[in-house]
């Protein structure tokens, strides 16, 4: 149940201070996992056990990150900093490993709170990028930067229900009946959503996890993966649309070799991070460390790179806005590496015999979409820095790994 809650508690919650999103929802994050390790003493001093802990490949995996967190922690360049992001990194561990544990006897509860979460933030998103109603106050709620949801960005939003949808499609058409058309319905309402919060880089990370699903599912599958792609293409075909107006946008600055306008202005976070991990290649600046070495890096940077590189959107960025970057920065080659195998535990790299549950079937459906998935849009945005997203694809792939072998049970 405390799972269950934090999905929509970090997609809903806000705040009326100068933070209306991210603190809130970061405080629900860490706040899960301290109720959780609570939880864990009672089941681990308790006779009966409902659950059982074994010691599987992802375990292990959390177990690396965390003391790889700590050693980057130790050699951070600003340790104050590294210690608030080492809070959030075993807070990630703690959700994720009890997510798994608790799979083992869960059927499609927390699937069904994270479509909840989901639904209503992609609900609000369009009705707010129609402009019919928001419950937010401000000079940018009458553009499209006040299609926010209750997530706090056009691009969060997108993020955000990009993995919600693969997996609203991958529930429809491993079901039957009432749930196949009920999950088919949520996947064609997010995407909406998705198309509504104009983000380009969830629109291709979902489309090249539907074409690796389709692929590798079947005949039907493909089908219904055809026909999503078709009402992205609409979208982006449409000039009218914002989704449409960014695209050209892309492709005009292509043609110019506009690099800045081709990045959407990332380019000089992205050359900063590229810095930051040449000159700490073993562990990185240290966690949380970016934003506060970003100034000084990217003064650096001119003379190293071409002109037309560097005259990016004047502003002190907070994040790289590409996670591969940005974990490869903070936290060198080694966090880099396990960064790359959880998408590949993710994956699922051995052969398995032929799945007997609908879960399992389910699991099995989602490991390679989902993992491209998470490659894709960590190009380009950063759910690693967002606890809503964050939580939202750890919960995802618990569900990847842990169903996976439900026929183990």
């Amino acid at each position: 149940m405390v799972l269950a809650f934090g999905l929509p508690g970090t997609a809903w919650i806000v705040s009326n201070g100068n933070d209306h999103f991210r603190l809130p929802k970061e405080l629900v994050f860490r706040g899960e996992a301290i109720v959780l390790l609570m939880l864990a003493v009672f089941w681990w001093t308790s006779r009966p056990r409902t659950w059982r802990l074994s010691f599987r490949p992802e375990l292990a995996l959390a177990f690396a990150v965390v003391a790889w967190g700590l050693v980057t922690t130790w050699s951070s360049t600003n340790r104050l900093l590294s210690e608030d992001s080492m809070i959030t990194i075993a807070a990630g561990a703690v959700i994720f490993i009890v997510t798994c544990i608790a799979l083992q006897t869960e059927s499609m509860l927390l699937i069904d709170s994270l479509m909840l979460a989901a639904c209503c933030n992609a609900i609000l998103a369009i009705v707010q990028e129609l402009k019919i109603w928001t419950p937010f106050r401000g000079a940018e709620v009458s553009t499209h930067m006040g299609t926010v949801g209750l997530l706090g960005n056009p691009n969060d939003v997108g993020t955000y229900l990009s993995g919600a949808a693969l997996v609203a499609f991958a529930v429809a058409v491993n079901s039957r009946r009432t749930r196949r058309w009920v999950y088919a319905s949520i996947a064609l309402l997010l995407i909406v959503g998705i198309i509504a919060s104009a983000t380009k880089t969830a629109v291709i990370a979902l489309a090249a996890a539907l074409l690796v699903f389709g692929a590798l599912h079947s005949r039907r599958a493909a089908i219904g993966v055809a026909a999503l792609l078709a009402a992205l293409a609409i979208a982006v075909a449409i000039p009218s649309t914002r989704l449409g107006y960014g695209v050209r946008t892309i492709v005009r600055a292509l043609r110019l070799h506009d690099y800045p306008a081709l990045s959407s202005e990332r380019l000089v976070p992205f050359l900063t991070a590229v810095e930051m991990a040449r000159t700490h290649p073993l562990t990185g600046v240290g966690p949380g460390c970016f934003k506060f070495h970003f100034m000084s890096y990217r003064l650096a940077l001119e003379g190293k790179y071409p002109s037309s590189w560097t005259k990016g959107y004047p502003m002190n960025w907070g994040e790289v806005h590409n996670d591969h970057l940005q974990v490869a920065a903070e936290s060198g080659a080694p966090g880099y590496l396990l960064f790359l195998a959880a998408i590949g535990l993710i994956a699922g790299l051995r052969r398995r015999s032929e799945p007997r549950t609908p879960q399992t079937m389910l699991a099995r459906s989602m490991r390679w979409p989902f993992a491209v998935l998470i490659f894709v849009l960590c190009l380009a945005q950063f759910p690693l820095e967002l606890a809503a997203a964050r939580l939202m694809l750890l919960t995802i792939a618990a569900v990847c790994v842990t169903w996976d072998r439900h026929d183990d049970h």
